[in-house]
């Protein structure tokens, strides 16, 4: 169900983007077996991958999985297998399904894996595929990360013909500790800091080249995970940096994103910076 989910909204975004497509499958077997998986049993597995397609995809979809070239099976583990292809030159976008009911498929690992590595940006289908995107949320801490993926929002929106919405959330600093437990800092402190955060953020936004985009920008005192998940049900996508580098961490992706991906309801793509 979340590979369908992912499928069907790769097929569309090809469609839409004038794209080829590629249905990766990784054939599960233990490292020491790599070497000795043939032709014979990668193209038995595509096969059985291609039948179970066709029985669930409708009808306009069918010819994705009727040509051979569309489906690429592979020995290894999944997020190595996905990155070896999406380091191919010309892939634009990795679409990945999520599974609510236990997180992430595969304990996160899939998902988190690729998400640390890819050099392109990450969409991860958390439930079926809405009919169209036409509401694109982007959090934005004003960090390279953020601004990058920013970039690549707009573009996406323009060319689907969706409205943005720039979200900065100011979390109020604890500033110190009294009796193990942390207090708030002077208010005239917190106030001087939202304000300057506030002018940063409305002179970045003022910067921006819109050509034409529908869009606002909307700055809140709100933790950012809480925030976001609470602006669900108005929005189609959530586009986010993160800094992902290497490794499997949450705490290296950004526990924002890993948050909204692992308890949002909306697809979320994931750009890394391009550098």
């Amino acid at each position: 169900g979340a590979a369908e989910n992912a499928i069907n909204v790769g097929i569309d975004l090809a469609a839409h983007f004038d794209a080829t497509i590629e249905l990766v499958h990784a054939v599960s077997a233990p490292h020491s077996r790599w070497p000795e998986i043939g032709t014979a049993e990668l193209e038995a597995a595509r096969e059985a991958v291609r039948v179970k397609l066709e029985a669930s995809l409708s009808g306009a979809r069918l010819p994705y999985v009727s040509e051979e070239h569309h489906i690429i099976t592979q020995a290894g583990h999944a997020a190595e297998v996905i990155l070896e292809r999406a380091a191919l030159e010309g892939t634009g976008l990795i679409v990945l399904g999520g599974h609510r009911r236990h997180g992430l498929f595969n304990i996160g690992n899939t998902v988190k894996g690729v998400m640390a590595q890819a050099g392109c940006p990450v969409w991860v289908q958390t439930g079926p595929v809405k009919s169209a995107t036409k509401r694109i949320l982007v959090p934005v801490d004003l960090s390279d990360e953020s601004l990058a993926a920013l970039a690549a929002a707009r573009t996406w929106a323009l060319s689907l013909g969706a409205t943005l919405t720039v979200l900065h959330c100011f979390v109020s600093p604890e500033l110190y500790y009294g009796h193990g437990y942390p207090v708030p800092g002077p208010t005239y402190v917190v106030d001087k800091l939202r304000d300057d955060a506030r002018a940063e953020f409305e002179a970045v936004m003022a910067g921006l080249d819109w050509a034409g985009l529908e869009h606002q920008a909307v700055f809140v005192e709100s933790n950012p995970a809480t925030q976001i998940l609470e602006m669900q049900d108005d929005i189609d996508l959530v586009v986010m940096g993160t800094h992902g580098r290497t490794g499997l961490s949450s705490m290296i992706l950004g526990n924002v994103t890993y948050t909204i991906i692992r308890e949002g309801t909306v697809p979320v793509v994931a750009l890394r910076h391009p550098d």
